[in-house]
């Protein structure tokens, strides 16, 4: 009988496709495995069991999670609601609670980018919010944008004509006070309700509608004619004509990406003056406006300040460049057409120099980065070996300190990617838990989420001390033998690690009687963690015919039991049987070397 050795010391692609299961010619294959559930590869190329979730608090409902980096020692996470925002400090107490304007069908679609001690929001359908952050005082407060006004009262808010207007003249009554407009076509209807307008070099908004032709309005700077105006123009942003889509911070200029009614257009404020807009003679600090040209509209998606202002739009990524950015200096290039998510908002995240983004198809991760050669953007997959990990992605977010993307997926798993181009690893696994993923997002270099459990929503954090998830730990000074207040917990068969003793046990009425005191309890939900190999290669080829297994070696580093299925169903194996320092039965401890296994089939 023929006998062959095969060996695998790491796992550097990570997860592959089942579709790469007879590609073992591609060095992919020989560094990668068929499952990897519920655990992490290492930057050194192996894997390990993952930490357990955390519970922190007990949710409402469903929301949405942003982070709020106010300095190194002042960060906030934020939960988003129906119409309510939870405000949560670096230790993880609720400090406020703020309304706002967003429902939960809403929260998908919010963007959102800070600049200080303020943290802007835009949602085409709700007017702009700024939360602001008054350190001193220690308060928060969610407000409307006030737009800068001019030397003369003019709003400096981006005002434009319209093409469904273009061919509609407006004459004024007169040039102060209220007014009323008559239109030559029918304009006005109640959604013309609040809208400002610039006529004949004055600036007016309506009140009331009269009639398709006829608006009542106040003047907020003096008109100077009664004459007919053609060259009217309206305020870009408003319930009508919605408002900004997407937004970011380049070269100190706020940039505002598209909206319902131009959805194309691109706005950039005044240097260092965020809320002015106003175009006024072009110089080189003054507003910045226009539009994505190509041979159709490109829906503006996300903008994204990198070494370029990066634009990612329904169906193709552009580059705006000059620097510094001014209304003459100014570059705009087409430059990949993979096109983005349209129907919510993944946010995308700067890894390792590179803007990694969700394409339009729902497939595909984007690794979007600039060659210095080409002076171009190019566009790869970065999910091509691993893309049936990918269903419908809803968030990201990257941990600079680890090196992990998470991306969250639709059935309430997380597709997680350790990257590091300098050692060539690229490895895909997976995380799941008991119930779904809600929400997710990295703060103080931790991974927070919102977990559904049985209709009810949790707010907890990945926590390497832990190995259950939705867990408490408990530390008393005299041994105890009754856990309580596991309220979120009740009537679920917890796992629990009372001393080092470990047992299930079901709670009841919100607590738990262990069998024995103890000083040091730690209880939650276990979850299954699993690595399952790729079919072996002999020769570098997958034989044809059936393979037996004789003997198994594992290399192991501070691991206290193995379960392993060689065919016959899974066994344990406690690693006390190969430390031959530990001659007696006494509780599982680490173990670090290797283990040597007969396969019985």
């Amino acid at each position: 009988m023929y006998k062959q050795n095969v060996s695998n010391t790491h796992f550097s692609y990570g997860e592959i496709s089942p579709y790469l299961f007879g590609r073992g010619d591609i060095d992919a294959y020989k560094n990668s495995a068929m499952t990897i559930l519920n655990m992490d590869v290492i930057p050194t190329g192996g894997v390990k069991r993952r930490g357990g979730f955390k519970y922190l608090a007990t949710l409402p409902s469903d929301g949405k999670l942003i982070n709020f980096d106010y300095s190194s020692s002042e960060n906030f996470l934020l939960y988003f609601s129906e119409k309510i925002l939870w405000i949560y400090n670096s230790d993880g107490e609720k400090i406020v609670s703020l309304v706002t304007p967003f429902s939960l069908e809403q929260l998908s679609n919010i963007r959102w980018a800070q600049k200080g001690n303020q943290l802007y929001i835009v949602h085409d359908d709700v007017p702009p919010k700024v939360l602001k952050y008054y350190p001193l005082v220690d308060s928060w407060l969610l407000e409307d944008w006030q737009y800068a006004l001019n030397d003369r009262g003019f709003s400096c808010e981006p005002f434009v004509r319209f093409p469904d207007t273009e061919n509609v003249d407006i004459i004024p009554s007169d040039v102060v006070g209220e007014i009323t407009l008559i239109s030559s076509q029918k304009l006005f209807d109640k959604s013309f309700i609040g809208v400002k307008l610039l006529v004949n070099g004055g600036e007016v908004y309506i009140t009331k509608i009269i009639s398709f032709t006829e608006a009542i309005a106040m003047v907020r700077v003096e008109l100077s004619s009664v004459d007919t105006a053609s060259t009217w123009l309206e305020q870009a942003f408003s319930f009508r004509r919605g408002f900004p889509k997407s937004i970011a911070f380049h070269q100190n200029r706020l940039v505002l990406g598209g909206s319902k009614s131009l959805a194309n257009r691109l706005w950039f404020s005044k240097t260092g003056v965020y809320f002015n807009f106003d175009l006024a003679e072009g110089l080189d600090d003054e507003a910045i406006e226009f539009d994505l040209v190509s041979d159709k509209v490109n829906e503006i998606v996300s903008v994204f300040s990198g070494k370029h202002l990066q634009v990612f739009t329904s169906d193709s990524e552009w580059m705006v460049s000059g620097f510094p950015l001014t209304p003459t200096s100014l570059v705009v290039k087409q430059q990949t057409k993979i096109g983005s998510v349209v129907d919510k908002f993944i946010s995308p995240k700067l890894v390792e120099g590179s803007t990694i983004f969700v394409a339009k198809n729902n497939k595909e991760i984007r690794e979007f980065f600039y060659g210095d050669i080409s002076e171009n953007y190019s566009s790869e997959d970065l999910i091509l070996l691993s893309n049936h990990l990918m269903n419908k992605p809803k968030e990201l977010d990257y941990d600079v300190k680890n090196r992990k993307l998470y991306v969250l997926q639709s059935d309430g798993s997380i597709a997680v990617l350790l990257t590091n181009k300098t050692n060539g690893i690229n490895a895909w696994f997976k995380y799941n838990t008991c119930g779904e993923f809600i929400s997710l997002n990295v703060f103080n270099d931790t991974l927070y989420v919102i977990v559904k459990r049985d209709d009810k929503y949790f707010l907890e954090y990945l926590c390497d001390e832990v190995m259950t998830d939705s867990s408490l730990s408990f530390s008393f000074k005299n041994k105890c033998d009754k856990i309580f207040g596991i309220s979120h917990l009740n009537n679920k068969v917890v796992s629990v690690n009372a001393d080092n003793y470990i047992f299930d046990i079901k709670v009841e009425d919100n607590q738990i009687v262990l069998p024995l005191p103890a000083k040091n309890v730690f209880l939650g939900l276990s979850y299954t963690h699993t690595l399952c190999p790729l079919p072996v290669l002999v020769n570098g080829q997958i034989p044809p015919k059936f393979l037996r297994l004789f003997d198994l070696t594992f290399r192991v580093m501070d691991t206290p039991l193995l379960q392993v299925d060689t065919g016959d169903g899974i066994r344990n194996f406690s690693c006390l049987d190969f430390n031959r320092k530990s001659l007696v039965d006494n509780s599982l401890e680490p173990f670090n070397g290797d283990i040597h296994i007969k396969a019985k089939g």
